[in-house]
């Protein structure tokens, strides 16, 4: 509750102070009705003891005040739903931007872990559906709450002993609703990784990307009913959940409705014995039933508003991660970047995919990384780039030990085969290489040209503002090796002293695979570079050549040196050559 309270002062304090100030003007005017109310029967039962004519200016001010009232209160009730509404659409915002602070803000590694990724999808839950349902429904359970306190407050004045036994008719509500919240909390925690599975086929089955390959194979029908069938057992369960919650409160609704009867009884009784006034009995039995009405609204707002702070807990140990602090805006110094005997696992995984791995990439240097598919090229470079922390051995900036991950990122410009394809303007997709400083017009003009993107750009129905996806309203599509031109620009843009370039050639044509290679010593100059390629033509002209097998460095040196020594990579560079060669 308490989190949920911060997260609207938060959001919006101001709104919060009037509606919770409109409630307690409405609470305070119903109890000055119930009062009104009493005198007003007061006097009609006092008139008709001494058989006289109640005239208007006896009845008349106490009229004129009801009505009073009861206009000031529909007024108030008008203002507060407006401001409740502006409210829940800011805490709606507010929640939301905690959640994707806190995912943008977690390790790479954590993406690797299934936990994480079910407490991302508890608390993307919370966010989603629960903002406006826990607004409403804590602004009426305090209303509710205060109109219980006002009722409470006339009864003390008229007839202080009836209130605990209200109370006590209150319990089974309140004892149905725990359980009940308690019961679809569980329910929503265990369906979260079955949940990830359904929202994953249905990105297939809606997917753009995915649209040709489920076409080609025919698979809609299948993935269709795959989804069906994990739906079906979160309906199944949901339907079971129900019939219990449904029995607990038709038992607690009998039981509290006969608690009330019973003293509705008692005070009809004592009326009738004279031991409670008329006035006192009638007032009192409206107090009692708007007592418990309200009480039923409490269990049932408690119900929705228990629930989705039980869903919030999940938010609040999601979002309160401990923040790293502001990201490095600026590269420091690079002199050298070494790795010694580190070793590395993915989470959940026992097979470690880098053993014992020792490099060193010296400054203005070209440095390859080679090897066969799943050989841990990628892995030992998103290491070497600050993406991922060694599971042991010691990894090396300037012989200082990297103890901030992101210190090392800020000074790297990456470049992987499965780079993303942003389906915003030109211009962004480049600009995205330097977040956080201001954009440079010419700076985005200029890598563009050094990756030969600006030509395509500039063709473009918008130039560098138009969107890169035929999806939205005046876009243009990319093809795939232009999509890695930009992906190259935003490198370029980045202007880092450590650039990492995984298959950077994997999506081009010929021609073009061989301008860049040709000019990567050039357009990278005074960089150090990490080249990774399974083409063993592309490494040719590297400095330093490091040849990778099963997770472990088993060569290095230059391509003249690996040639003669006529082992790994020199069986693997003739075999890519053949394919290339005429047969006489």
């Amino acid at each position: 509750m308490a989190f949920a309270i911060r997260l609207v002062w938060s959001a919006d304090r101001r709104s919060l102070i009037q509606v919770l100030s409109i409630q307690v003007g409405m609470a305070a005017g119903l109890m000055g009705v119930l009062l009104l109310m009493r005198s007003l029967l007061g006097d009609v039962l006092a008139a008709g003891s001494r058989s006289t004519t109640l005239g208007l200016a006896q009845v008349g001010p106490t009229m004129i005040a009801l009505v009073a009232l009861g206009s000031v209160s529909g007024i108030l009730r008008i203002v507060s739903s407006a401001r409740q509404r502006v409210l829940a659409v800011k805490v709606d915002q507010h929640i939301i931007s905690t959640v994707l602070r806190a995912a943008a803000q977690a390790e790479l590694s954590e993406f690797e872990n299934p936990h994480f990724h079910n407490r991302l999808q508890r608390a993307v839950f919370a966010s989603r559906s629960q903002p406006v349902t826990v607004i409403t429904a804590m602004l009426a359970a305090a209303q509710a709450a205060l109109t219980i306190a006002a009722v409470s407050t006339a009864f003390v004045m008229m007839v202080w002993w009836l209130l605990p036994l209200a109370a006590l008719g209150a319990l089974p509500i309140f004892r149905s609703a725990r359980q009940e919240r308690q019961a679809s909390y569980d329910l929503n925690h265990q369906w979260a990784e079955q949940r990830r599975i359904r929202q994953y086929l249905e990105r297939l089955l809606t997917g753009r990307d995915e649209a040709k390959e489920l076409r080609g194979l025919g698979l809609g029908d299948l993935l269709r009913a795959r989804w069906a069938t994990e739906y079906s057992k979160e309906i199944d369960d949901m339907i079971a959940m129900h019939r219990r919650n449904t029995r607990r409160r038709i038992l607690a609704r009998l039981s509290s409705d006969a608690a009330m009867i019973a003293i509705m009884g008692a005070m009809v009784a004592l009326a009738a014995s004279k031991l409670v006034s008329v006035p006192t009995a009638v007032a009192a039995l409206a107090g009692l039933w708007l007592l418990s009405n309200r009480v039923q609204m409490v269990g049932g707002i408690l119900n929705g508003v228990g629930e989705s702070i039980l869903y919030l807990d999940d938010l609040r140990s999601f979002a309160e991660s401990p923040a790293p602090g502001p990201y490095p805006l600026a590269a420091g110094p690079f002199t050298v970047l070494r790795v010694a005997q580190i070793k590395f696992a993915y989470p959940g995984s026992a097979r470690p995919v880098l053993k014992n791995v020792s490099i060193t990439l010296r400054s203005g240097e070209i440095t390859a990384l080679v090897g066969v598919n799943g050989s841990g090229k990628t892995t030992l470079a998103k290491i070497l780039g600050g993406l991922y922390q060694p599971d042991s051995g010691s990894l090396w900036h300037d012989n200082t030990t990297v103890s901030d991950l992101r210190t090392l990122r800020a000074g790297t410009a990456m470049v992987f085969q499965d780079f993303v394809q942003y389906r915003l303007s030109a211009a962004e997709n480049i600009a995205f290489g330097s977040p956080g400083n201001p954009v440079d017009m010419d700076r985005i003009v200029a890598a563009a040209h050094q990756a030969g993107a600006h030509d395509f750009i500039a063709n473009l129905p918008r130039g560098y503002d138009t969107l890169l996806s035929s999806e939205f309203t005046g876009g243009s599509d990319l093809s795939l090796g232009q999509w890695q031109r930009l992906a190259l620009a935003r490198a370029f843009y980045r202007d880092a002293p450590f650039v990492i370039l995984d298959e950077p050639n994997a999506s081009l044509d010929p021609q073009a695979e061989a301008a860049l290679l040709a000019s990567i010593r050039d357009l990278f100059s005074g960089r150090t570079v990490l080249l990774i390629s399974h083409r063993f033509s592309s490494v040719r002209g590297a400095d330093k050549i490091y040849v990778l097998d099963d997770g472990q460095v088993i060569e290095e040196g230059t391509h003249q040196s690996l040639m003669a020594a006529d082992e790994t990579y020199a069986r693997l560079f003739r075999l890519q050559s053949e394919a290339y060669q005429e047969v006489a």
